[in-house]
């Protein structure tokens, strides 16, 4: 929508003139820029919003994809510090571009990001457990998760299952219940999208 109305910026101008009630900001450059920085930067968040959407993903894919939208701030930010805005398209096309201001409009929301998601990044190892437990260092794992780890880790089975199908179905299908209670019951609680594992 604010695309479409940065895009129509010239007809609305002239319809507001006819109706006698102009609006400056549609003449004054510095909010034009503003406009274009803003639509710029809502096109990426509606991009992340469209893929955190996706049906059928796990909690770690979300973390996935709030993890790199993070780093693309920063990168976003470190680039407007050196004077490039080569990822704001809508942007580039303007000179006098306020720089200072979008630095410090990406950091604060790149520390609202960190802010509101903190809780993800405080589980980020429990995202890498679930996602490589063939791999993962067992002394760094949770205790109760120590010994099946072991198993598993062991197993050429297993090991091979875990390359050849979905994450999903290895908790589902591979790792029975009566072997692997503790990892089956952590995957329950980290994933609330596994129905019954």
């Amino acid at each position: 929508m604010l695309k479409r109305f940065y895009e129509l910026r010239n007809e609305i101008a002239d319809f507001m003139k006819i109706k006698d009630k102009p609006l400056s900001e549609l003449s004054d450059p510095k909010w034009i820029c503003n406009l274009a920085f803003l639509v710029d930067l809502t096109g990426y968040l509606n991009y992340l919003n469209f893929k955190l959407q996706k049906q059928g993903q796990l909690v770690n894919d979300l973390y996935s994809h709030l993890k790199a939208f993070q780093i693309k701030l920063r990168l976003w930010e470190s680039q407007m510090l050196s004077r490039n805005c080569y990822h704001f398209n809508t942007l580039s096309a303007y000179e006098n571009i306020a720089y200072a201001q979008y630095v410090e409009e990406l950091k604060l929301l790149s520390e609202q990001f960190s802010n509101r998601f903190s809780d993800f990044k405080n589980m980020e190892d429990c995202f890498s457990l679930f996602v490589t437990p063939i791999k993962y260092n067992v002394q760094n794992a949770p205790i109760h998760l120590q010994m099946e780890l072991i198993e598993i880790q062991e197993n050429s089975l297993l090991k091979y299952k875990f390359e050849d199908v979905e994450l999903c179905d290895f908790y589902k299908k591979y790792l029975e219940e009566d072997n692997f209670p503790q990892l089956r019951k952590f995957a329950r609680r980290l994933i609330c999208a596994f129905g019954s594992i």
